[in-house]
């Protein structure tokens, strides 16, 4: 129960600095909207003792007044909502902006199922289970706070009768909270689990057509779908249950209620009016409290939510591979009895390798050598496990990646236009993207009708070398002082192979090209060719 108080409160501690008069507006707001559990029994009480009494005259002015208070109630409850709308969308944009900005400050391939769960379908579950249920909780609160003030009014003793009862259906969460819970986070594994395979099935559609798995990936999926649905109904079922005990609570609670007040009635202690006043009252007074019942549960099921890996800061790397210092010759970086691989455990061993200016490297070896465990280490995306990697002052320091730019076989080209995906959103001149086209020799698309058409299904659709050079005009434009290439020829037709090359071979930066396959011929055009061995 302590790490779901600690979940809820740290999440609504962040949301209410960042809306600290928006959640003042809405206490104020929804105090005076549950001032409709008083107003109209108390309305249809003086009515009740005026007929009695025969007053009739007081009849207009009654009805007067519960017109002008009904029209307060109205207004109150739209403000309500306008502030409950409003701290719902504050709300959604905390939780999907830091799942985001978590992503993109550790990128990790087994996060993007899991943050896109997050950001698509646990964020609305929190928004009904959570905000949703929290103003609700509050507002519940407040009609209790005014019903049991207003009853008191009337009658002490029996105000007193009728609390007790209302508090009779509070016993339930207590029995049934970790029941409650449990099923939750059975069901949000299980859901997990059901969209990593659907996901898996979809993203592989190819490999499963191609090896006749349709059927078994088809039973697959459906045996984890069965899986998550059986939990879900088991979720529901858990939650609805304990509603119902709540409401045969509630049940018992307003029948001797009932007894209690006609007994009040008939020792003359309160009139009749004032019997009906304190029964509407009263249901205004124990209903609240159920809803402090069935929110409490909603609480509890949403705690494993707020705690999602997608809300974690991602733990900061505790290495750093490279170190600084000034190199001679043009040198920029200089790879001296490196060993690398992973989990402490090397698969290159010994790699001595110094890098100059404007030079172009070519790294070779078989498949799994370790080719791209070099540009890793180098990236400081995993640790070196011996020797040293110097690196030349020039380079910039505290962000040591941003000298680099990345060419490899799968180019991510975005669902916007060829500006956009050239740019990435940064202001740059029309004359500049047009010139970088040119260099990368793609003078076809070098125009502004061409930069401001979408690309993709509805716009144009790239051939793989396209997207290559796209990649490599990213980088031109950021004005990278070094290039690796991972890969970058593979997957081309010949032709596409010999202008990439021949681009890469022309340009005045840096750089340092893996590659699985390549010619004699185009090997002689390097300054260096390292072929690995493990």
């Amino acid at each position: 129960m302590e790490v779901i108080k600690v979940a809820i409160i740290s999440f609504f501690k962040k949301l209410i600095v960042k809306n600290k008069f928006l959640f003042l507006a809405m206490l104020i707001t929804s105090f005076f909207a549950s001032l409709d559990g008083i107003i109209s029994p108390y309305i249809i009480g003086k009515i009740t003792n005026t007929l009695s009494q025969k007053h009739f005259s007081d009849i207009p002015g009654i009805l007067l007044l519960y017109l002008l208070m009904m029209l307060f109630l109205n207004v109150s409850f739209y403000l309500w909502q306008f502030c409950w709308g409003k701290i719902t969308k504050s709300s959604n944009e905390l939780l999907r902006s830091t799942a985001f900005n978590n992503f993109i400050a550790s990128p990790n391939e087994k996060r993007i199922t899991n943050t896109l769960n997050f950001i698509n379908v646990n964020v609305k579950q929190i928004e009904n289970q959570c905000i949703d249920s929290t103003i609700m909780l509050v507002y519940c609160i407040e009609q209790t706070i005014v019903s049991l003030i207003y009853i008191l009014s009337i009658n002490g003793i029996a105000a007193m009768v009728f609390l007790v009862c209302g508090l009779i259906p509070a016993v339930i969460p207590r029995l049934t909270r970790n029941w409650v819970q449990t099923g939750t986070k059975k069901w949000n594994g299980s859901y997990e689990n059901y969209n990593l395979k659907t996901s898996d099935a979809v993203h592989g559609f190819d490999t499963i057509r191609h090896t006749n798995g349709d059927k078994k990936f088809k039973q697959f999926v459906q045996k984890a779908l069965m899986i998550e649905e059986k939990k879900y109904f088991l979720m529901n079922f858990r939650r609805n249950t304990s509603n119902f005990l709540a409401q045969v609570s509630y049940s018992l609670s307003m029948v001797i209620s009932l007894a209690v007040g006609t007994f009040f009635v008939i020792n003359g202690q309160i009139l009749v009016g004032g019997l009906i006043s304190l029964f509407l009252a009263s249901d205004r007074l124990t209903s609240p409290i159920i809803s402090i019942v069935n929110i409490a549960n909603q609480l509890t099921s949403v705690s494993p939510l707020l705690k999602n890996e997608a809300l974690q800061k991602p733990i900061k790397k505790n290495f750093n591979n490279l170190k600084f210092t000034r190199l001679s010759n043009q040198k920029k970086i200089i790879f001296d009895h490196c060993d690398l691989g992973y989990s402490n455990k090397a698969i290159l061993k010994d790699i001595n390798l110094a890098i100059s200016k404007g030079e172009k490297v070519l790294i070779t070896g078989r498949s799994g050598v370790g080719k791209s465990t070099l540009f890793k280490t180098l990236l400081n995306e995993i640790p070196l496990l011996g020797g040293k990697i110097l690196v030349d002052n020039s380079l910039i320091q505290s962000d040591f990646y941003t000298n680099f730019g990345i060419v490899g076989q799968d180019t991510y080209i975005f669902a916007e236009s060829l500006r956009f995906n050239l740019t990435l959103g940064k202001d740059i001149s029309t004359k500049q993207l047009i010139d970088i086209l040119n260099t990368v020799r793609l003078s076809y698309l070098a125009n502004e009708k061409s930069l401001d058409t979408l690309i993709g299904e509805k716009g144009l659709s790239l051939s793989g070398g396209e997207k290559r050079k796209i990649e490599i005009a990213r980088a031109l434009l950021e004005k990278k002082s070094i290039l690796l290439v991972d890969e970058g020829l593979s997957g081309l037709d010949e032709e596409n192979n010999e202008q990439i090359f021949e681009l890469l071979q022309d340009l005045p930066q840096t750089i340092i090209e893996i590659e699985h396959a390549i010619s004699p011929e185009e090997k002689k055009k390097f300054d260096q060719v390292v072929n690995l061995t493990a």
